[in-house]
């Protein structure tokens, strides 16, 4: 059962465990408008690096390079998927470079984003924070269940490399490019038998914590709005307003990319 009542908020330093989780909500809700709406470089990168100042106050470096590596791994893996249908079908070759990097920053700005939310929110704080906007059970409680799930899953890699290190096996991204079937053995299949017994454990500690049989609940620590919190999505409506500024002063369609 510790993959719910784990406190991982309280392991994160600086002022990020402190806002609001509705704050935090609020602010990944407008992240993913100026995503979709802003279309060219320059928006984008804009966003980004706001989006970056917010996951660099998190204080966890080392969790946000692994988070980089997997998101460029995926990255990859989709490019290459696009290069294979190209091959068979030419007009997926003709996007230029505008159209192969604003998709990657949008999905970099969500990270950056989403990850600190994952790792400085406790899940009680998050489950009042989506309740209280009156979604269905079947909204929130799985949107609180993948936001947990993400620093969960990195807590298993790090108990699978140790334990491949304590058996004399050394990871390596080179070693797991010259032996993916091995790799896939000793790597990939503990995580994926790990994943499926956390994700067991997220519905079990739910159902014992009494979700969904429309019972008030009472939260063990009531959360309060504070300045910060409103300084938080000032700046964030700042940022996505000088995107909004620079796209239309350098040009730009809606929803580009998305054509």
């Amino acid at each position: 059962m510790r993959a719910l009542f784990d406190n991982n908020a309280a392991d994160a330093a600086g002022w990020l465990p402190k806002v609001d989780a509705r704050a935090k909500l609020a602010l990944s809700v407008v992240a993913a408008i100026g995503s979709l709406v802003v279309s060219n470089i320059q928006g984008q990168l804009l966003l980004c690096g706001f989006s970056m100042c917010y996951a660099l106050s998190l204080r966890k470096p080392k969790a946000l390079l692994w988070a980089y590596a997997f998101f460029t791994l995926m990255c990859g893996m989709a490019m290459g998927c696009m290069w294979i249908m190209g091959q068979f079908m030419p007009s997926l070759n003709k996007a230029g470079f505008a159209g192969l990097v604003v998709p990657f920053l949008r999905m970099l700005t969500m990270l950056h984003v989403v990850f600190p939310m994952a790792l400085s929110t406790r899940v009680q704080d998050l489950l009042n924070a989506l309740r209280g906007m009156r979604l269905p059970f079947c909204i929130y409680l799985p949107a609180a269940v993948v936001v947990r799930f993400i620093p969960t899953f990195l807590a298993d890699v790090q108990q699978v490399t140790e334990s491949l290190r304590l058996r004399g096996y050394r990871l390596s991204p080179w070693g797991i490019t010259r032996h993916p079937v091995q790799s896939m053995r000793l790597l990939f299949t503990p995580l994926l038998f790990r994943s499926l017994r956390t994700s067991e454990d997220l519905g079990i500690a739910a159902e014992l914590k009494g979700l969904g049989y429309g019972k008030t609940m009472t939260p063990y620590k009531t959360c309060h709005w504070a300045l910060r919190d409103t300084l938080l999505l000032i700046a964030a409506c700042a940022a996505l307003a000088a995107a909004l500024a620079l796209q239309m002063h350098l040009g730009g369609t809606s929803l580009g990319g998305m054509r």
